[in-house]
């Protein structure tokens, strides 16, 4: 029964009886009941035979049995729909997170600087946190002065009346502690809808042959604009915004290809999980909110609330059921809206032409530089078309893997065996190439490194995307290049178009002594500002922290004259201390490993290449238990070795960086002294908006499980290098 229920729902035909279809039958009362039956088959036989389109009529709604708007949340629509289609990236909404339908201002940057293009983003998100710290200030001032009665002035009177007329003085306070920033959105929605003509008549076939309602292809507009190289501060990449834990079920995601960013494979996943998302909630509303708060969080909300979503927002509570959660919903109708009447708000939208195919399975490993030969292809097209390749594949790293299903520009004769054969043997392998991996301890620089590990330093740099060699920090996973790949990976190929990695530049030794500030002379244009020195990449540290045993302070003229670390002699490695580079790994392999971000059971059990529950039962931890940071877990290497496992892990953990810092860079590092019931997990999400993984090597010797009232810690302050949606 439950399964007959889904596909009804699913299914077209309940669109034409929940709207149009029931007035006809009203109207025909005079008919017979079978004539009655007769025009609802047509008419359904019609409507499941025309073809589906990228947009319904100007000003079109979602199916309303499926994707109902309680009217609790018709103010949060209208909102978003001015987000989508009103104002600019350079216009400020200044409202109430709860009740959106109350905007304080609208700030244009435009009007403040007159050229806000070549205004910092710093700047401009300094002067709105000033605007929102006014107006909190001022809901303070009024609701102290309704509590004891005092007459409010004609500003402050308006004030209130956006809550209310009859607003008490209780929920005026509440809403000083409610006042947020949303930026405009308008173009960036704008070249989404450009940007979704590439992949829309994919994603409506696959949402087609899953049963799913045709609305849900518009989603990607909420989620990520339809840009798959879309990544997140927490790792969520491409259209559709898996995260690595999630798009691990559905998706390979290793160091050579991560299929979050291919539209296609990420689309298929997406349509599961919304399945089962509407398979255990049964409401669409609930399953799309499960889609960026997770299933659980929902059945939970549903047991409490039921099938409502507008007492959901209004009522459920939990530590994660913030602000992106509760809209997320709102944001897809008014997405729905906007894009499906986009004339109406953006003009002519010239979308992109559909991108056409043809996919090959590799039977060998190939590097990228062989098949862009064999199928008389760019690099950039490889890319274009295989968005799922990594930068070490695309970079003559690493090869593409077997059985991969590789994607060609659509062109007439190709005989794919032909082709195949047409490579040398030569360029065909049996096996992948794999990097040695080393983690950067304290006294480190490069050139011991090449020499302990056999290479040299321009070809670590090269093989890491570094363009200094001052620039590594503890902790730091720098990959050796194998004999086989050196020349590749220091020559790259001009076509390719990827942003160099970026990496935290020499950071400080955490447990060096405390020295005097370094003074500067004027002629070397050394920067300084409230006692801090900038690093290269805007890297800052305390002017009394520089200069640690053995190490001297180096100026490096670039954009601007900065500050870094250098040895103050190089160490002479003799000729027979050269080893392996994993066995320079600071925490030797052994049963026992320290759980670290962004790492689950799921990962080590397919590191280990061993069953989840070998690991729950090695370790106590029941069916469902979840592992934290710093977490203690003991291993089996009864299947891969130590050193393997280790090699996996590193791969893992250096791809997290490579993918964030190929979107943000690290502005400047602040000291934050934690206040009361605070914790490591609300400082980095709640208060600064920054990923645990990130923090924790800027506090390489602090306990960010175990934090007190008072406790000093640095975080870093980053900064994107491509414009995407934000609030503040």
């Amino acid at each position: 029964m439950t399964f007959c229920r889904m596909e009804l729902n699913y299914h077209p035909i309940i669109a034409l009886l929940s709207t149009s279809q029931w007035d006809i039958v009203s109207e025909m009362k005079y008919f017979s009941m079978k004539t009655v039956l007769l025009t609802l088959f047509l008419s359904a036989f019609v409507l499941l035979n025309l073809p589906q389109t990228s947009t319904a009529e100007p000003g079109g709604t979602p199916n309303p049995v499926l994707f109902p708007v309680p009217e609790s949340l018709e103010s949060a629509v209208a909102f978003w729909e001015k987000v989508y289609s009103r104002y600019t990236s350079d216009e400020i909404m200044i409202h109430d997170d709860e009740k959106l339908g109350v905007i304080y201002e609208v700030i244009n940057f435009n009007d403040l600087y007159g050229n806000p293009d070549k205004v910092s983003r710093r700047t401009k998100s300094d002067r709105i946190e000033r605007i929102k710290k006014r107006y909190k200030s001022d809901l303070l001032r009024i609701s102290n002065k309704m509590y004891k009665k005092q007459p409010l002035t004609d500003n402050e009177q308006q004030l209130v009346n956006l809550h209310g007329a009859d607003a008490s003085y209780k929920e005026i306070r509440d809403a000083a502690y409610r006042v947020r920033g949303q930026q405009g959105l308008k173009n960036e929605f704008k070249q989404g809808l450009e940007r979704s003509g590439l992949y829309l008549e994919h994603i409506r076939d696959i949402f087609s042959k899953h049963k799913l309602p045709p609305e849900l292809s518009l989603l990607p507009h909420v989620e990520s604009s339809f840009n798959y190289k879309a990544y997140s501060k927490y790792g969520a990449a491409g259209i559709w915004q898996f995260t690595r834990s999630t798009g691990r079920l559905f998706m390979k995601i290793n160091y050579d290809i991560d299929e979050r960013s291919d539209p296609i494979v990420a689309t298929e996943a997406a349509a599961k999980l919304l399945t089962q998302n509407f398979s255990e909630l049964q409401s669409w509303p609930l399953a799309i909110t499960a889609y960026n708060h997770g299933r659980a969080g929902m059945k939970r909300a549903k047991n409490k609330f039921g099938d409502d979503i507008g007492a959901i927002v209004r009522n459920y509570s939990s530590r994660s059921f913030k602000f992106a959660s509760r809209n997320f919903y709102a944001e897809f109708i008014a997405a729905y809206k906007v894009a499906t009447s986009h004339t109406e708000h953006f003009g002519y939208v010239e979308f992109e032409s559909p991108i056409r195919f043809i996919t090959f399975e590799t039977k060998k490993y190939y590097s990228a530089q062989s098949l862009c030969k064999t199928f008389n292809i760019t690099i950039d097209e490889l890319k274009e078309f295989n968005p799922a390749l990594r930068s070490p594949i695309l970079l003559g790293q690493r090869r593409i893997p077997k059985g991969y299903k590789l994607r060609i520009p659509d062109r007439l004769n190709v005989d794919e065996e032909s082709l195949w054969s047409s490579i040398e043997p030569a360029e065909k392998f049996d096996d992948q190439i794999y990097s040695e991996y080393y983690k950067v301890m304290r006294g480190d620089n490069l050139s011991i490194i090449a020499r302990r590990t056999r290479t040299s330093i321009s070809d670590l740099m090269a093989y890491n995307d570094l363009s200094s060699k001052h620039r590594i920090y503890v902790g730091q996973i720098i990959k050796i290049p194998s004999q086989g790949s050196k020349s590749d990976a220091s020559t790259k190929s001009p076509v390719v178009d990827l942003k160099p990695t970026s990496v935290i530049a020499a950071a400080v030794q955490p447990d060096q002594p405390k020295v005097q500030p370094v003074k500067t002379e004027k002629s070397r244009n050394a920067t300084e500002s409230d006692g801090y020195f900038k690093l290269a990449d805007g890297l800052s540290t305390p002017g009394h922290a520089i200069a640690p045993p053995n190490m001297r302070t180096e100026f490096v003229a670039r954009d601007e004259t900065r500050l870094v670390l250098v040895p103050q002699q190089e160490p002479v490695v003799e000729a027979n201390e050269s080893i392996t580079a994993l066995e320079f790994v600071p925490e030797p392999p052994t049963e026992w490993i320290t759980v670290e971000p962004e790492e689950t059971i799921g990962h080590f059990a397919d590191w280990l290449e061993v069953s989840a529950q070998e690991l729950r039962r090695i370790n106590d931890i029941p069916f469902g238990g979840a592992i934290h940071v710093g977490q203690k877990m003991k291993l089996t290497y009864r299947k891969v070795d130590a050193v393997e496992f280790q090699r996996r892990r590193f791969e893992y953990q250096r791809s997290i960086e490579e993918d964030f810092f190929s979107t943000f860079a690290v502005d400047t590092v602040i000291t934050h002294a934690v206040k009361r019931g605070q914790s490591i997990w609300s400082i980095t999400n709640s208060v600064y908006d920054v990923p645990l993984w990130l923090v924790m090597k800027y506090n390489p010797d602090n306990d960010l499980q175990d934090l007190h009232v008072g406790d000093q810690i640095k975080i870093p302050m980053l900064v994107e290098r491509t414009a995407s949606k934000s609030g503040a």
